[in-house]
C-alpha cells in the first residue's frame, strides 16, 4: 500500500520491516489534507483488491538502517 499511496496519490510513505508495515509522519504541512490522506487510503484498498497484482511487493524496507553503519563518513 505504502507504494501504491506514491505512485497513485502522490503520498510519501515509509516502508518498515519486522514487522512489516508503514511509517508515516502526521505534521503541520499534512493535518490540513486528512481528509485527502484517508481517501487515498480507502481508493488504494478498492485497488488492491480489484487487481490482487498490486498485493505483491518484492521491496525490502530499510528504514533507520543509517543508525548501524560504524563509519558515518560512508554517509556522505
Amino acid at each position: 500500500m505504502a507504494e501504491l499511496m506514491g505512485k497513485k496519490f502522490d503520498w510519501t510513505i515509509h516502508k518498515v520491516q519486522n514487522p512489516s508495515g508503514a511509517h508515516i509522519c502526521v505534521t503541520m504541512n499534512i493535518v490540513n489534507h486528512w481528509e485527502k490522506f484517508v481517501d487515498s487510503i480507502h481508493k488504494c484498498a478498492e485497488l488492491m483488491k480489484t487487481d490482487p497484482k498490486l498485493n505483491t511487493n518484492a521491496d525490502t524496507a530499510l528504514y533507520g538502517m543509517t543508525g548501524t553503519i560504524p563509519d558515518k563518513g560512508l554517509l556522505h
